[in-house]
């Protein structure tokens, strides 16, 4: 799925202001207080709950409800941007999600932004 099909699936997703982002790949140094355990390779492969501006829930990859409204990442890594300074329960919704070709989807509080232009080379 490409980064653009996915913004759009997320952007639909956002109306409702609770979704999950399912199988998304967490390393080590981004999980906080909270979340499962990473694995022996430190990453943890997660169901992250979305509620309004905050992630609510970080549960191991497929104990999210099967039917709940979400966007499967196949695994596309998860990090915190701006004020958020983990990927946990309680933090906001501010994400950055990298897809295996490159793009980047921004989230910002729960809500999908353009990402910062890269700098100027002046």
């Amino acid at each position: 799925m490409s980064a653009s099909t996915s913004a759009c699936l997320l952007a639909r997703l956002l109306a409702s202001g609770k979704f999950w982002l399912k199988r998304a790949r967490i390393d080590s140094p981004y999980l906080g207080e909270g979340t499962p355990p990473p694995g022996a390779d430190g990453v943890l492969v997660a169901d992250v709950r979305i509620e309004g501006d905050r992630i609510r829930a970080v549960l191991p990859a497929g104990e999210a409800p099967c039917c709940a409204p979400g966007l499967c990442l196949d695994g596309a890594p998860v990090r915190p941007r701006g004020g958020c300074t983990a990927v946990a329960p309680g933090q906001p919704a501010d994400l950055a999600v990298i897809f295996p070709d490159g793009e980047r989807l921004e989230m910002e509080k729960g809500r999908v932004v353009q990402p910062d232009p890269p700098p100027s080379r002046a």
